[in-house]
Parts: C-alpha cells; structure tokens; sequence
C-alpha cells in the first residue's frame, strides 16, 4: 500500500502473478494496480457481467474510485456493507470505502470509514497486517482533517 495515497501497489509483477495466477480477477488487479484504471474497467465490467461476486463488485467499485466515480463507488460499497453484514468481508469493504472518500478527499467520511474497518478488526482478532493497515489508513486521514476543515471554512462551508 502507498502510504501517501492507501492505495496498492505491485511492487514485483512477476511474483505478483505468480501467486494470483488462478485468480480470475488476475488481469483487473494488474491494470487497476498498475495505474491503469481506464484499461481495467472493461475487464472488471465483464468479470462481475460473468460473476457478480461481493469480490468482484467491490473491484468494479475500486476501478470506478480510481476513475473519479466516487459517487458510485461510495454507493456500490454501502450496498456491499450492507450485504456483508455480519461477515469477515464487512471490514474490508468498510476499508474500502474508506479509500473511496479518502480518494475524493472527503476525510471526515474516510476517518468515519476507517474507525469501522479497524473496530471491527480489532473486534474480529484478524491479523496483524490487518489490524496495521487500518490503523496507518486511518492517521492518514486523520492527518488531512485539518487542511479539510480549513478549506472548507475558507469556502464558507463548516464540516
């Protein structure tokens, strides 16, 4: 994961492919990781057309993120939450939606996001790596709260 942006990163193709290689989402995850988003929106579209798994959407909604569809990401992922309520998946698409308003730059929404995902890590006792993330995506966040709140009082706006 990129600190900067939370998102993630290949940062060895080659083993990257190695272990993903009976992964059916393999092509998508290379493009949309790769910083190509506009060449993994019609493979993800077709994906999900085949098999619209929670997994699946939610790379659809990634690819559509990162293709400035934040709206529509944010909503195909509170409809994923909804789905998996309950479930392993519930925090990583908490997670995920976190990024999509991180990506937006609304970060009081990302912060709100990212305290679910890592409450319910912690919850959960999922690893490490886990529980990690959540807490790096959510002090980043955290960190632009400020700027946000002083942009917005600048524009007559108070969050």
């Amino acid at each position: 994961m990129d600190a900067l942006t939370l998102l993630p990163v290949i940062e060895d193709p080659r083993e990257f492919r190695s272990a993903h290689e009976h992964d059916r989402a393999l092509a998508v995850l290379e493009k949309l990781w790769g910083g190509q988003p506009e060449e993994a929106e019609p493979l993800a579209v077709e994906l999900t057309a085949c098999e619209p798994t929670i997994r699946h959407r939610a790379l659809l909604a990634d690819v559509r993120r990162d293709l400035g569809r934040i709206a529509w990401a944010s909503s195909e992922y509170r409809e994923l939450i909804d789905l998996a309520r309950g479930t392993a998946r519930e925090a990583v698409l908490w997670q995920h939606l976190g990024k999509v308003h991180f990506v937006g730059r609304d970060y009081p929404r990302a912060v709100e996001a990212f305290v679910v995902a890592l409450d319910l890590r912690v919850r959960d006792d999922s690893s490490e790596d886990l529980v990690t993330s959540s807490r790096l995506a959510l002090e980043r966040a955290e960190l632009l709260l400020p700027a946000a709140r002083d942009a917005a009082t600048s524009q007559g706006h108070v969050q």
